[in-house]
This record gives structure tokens, sequence and C-alpha cells, in this order.
């Protein structure tokens, strides 16, 4: 009966950490092969956002977004690297202003939420 117990509780505390990975907080982006969360230190995230100019495009394209919370974005994304300040900046956006946000990205040509097989 206790190992049934503590496999339970194993169980729970695994459904916790998946459900706690999925929140609406953070989200994928991904373009030309490539998948990144955003709000994340990946390098590779830092290139394909900031190196290429989309990120610029993409507030630009999210004229909702208040003009110091863009600039924090793109602060915090491309030149800090601090993924909790993005990330706490992105839940601070309205729903509306999300929306617009994840709406730019994808009038950039990135995708949302898709993460591809290799």
């Amino acid at each position: 009966m206790k190992k049934r117990a503590f496999l339970f509780s194993v169980g729970l505390l695994l459904m916790f950490a998946v459900l706690a990975g999925c929140s609406a907080n953070r989200f994928i982006v991904y373009k030309n092969g490539n998948a990144y969360y955003f709000a994340s230190r990946s390098e590779g995230l830092k290139k394909m956002l900031c190196a290429s100019g989309d990120f610029k495009k993409v507030l630009v394209a999210a004229p909702s977004i208040p003009a110091a919370t863009s600039r924090d974005l793109y602060y915090y994304t491309c030149e800090k690297s601090n993924p909790n300040k993005v990330q706490t900046l992105f839940i601070s956006l309205t729903p509306d202003q999300r929306k617009t946000l994840l709406n730019a990205f994808m009038a950039e040509g990135y995708d949302i939420n898709f993460w591809p097989c290799r």
C-alpha cells in the first residue's frame, strides 16, 4: 500500500511539473526550421530574433503595446538576455496586447507553438 501511495505522489508531482511548463506565460516561436521558447537564454533565439532584425519589426507591428514595454522587451530579449524580465513583461500585457504580439510574430513569418519533428 505504501508503494502505491508513493507512486501516486510521484505521478502527481510529475503532472504538476508538466502543467507548470505548459503555462500560457511562455510560447514557442518557430521559423526556418528553428524553434525556441520566447523568453529563454538561447543564443539561437537571440540570433533568430535580434541579429535578423525581426524582433524590432515584430514590436513595430504591435502598436497596442506601450512604447516603454516594447523597449524593455527588446532590451531584455536582445541586449541583457533576462528571461525572467521578458516573462514578467509578457505577463503584464493585456490579453489583447498578447494576441497582437503573437499576430505580429506570425506576420513576420513565425509560427507560434509549433515544434518541428527532428
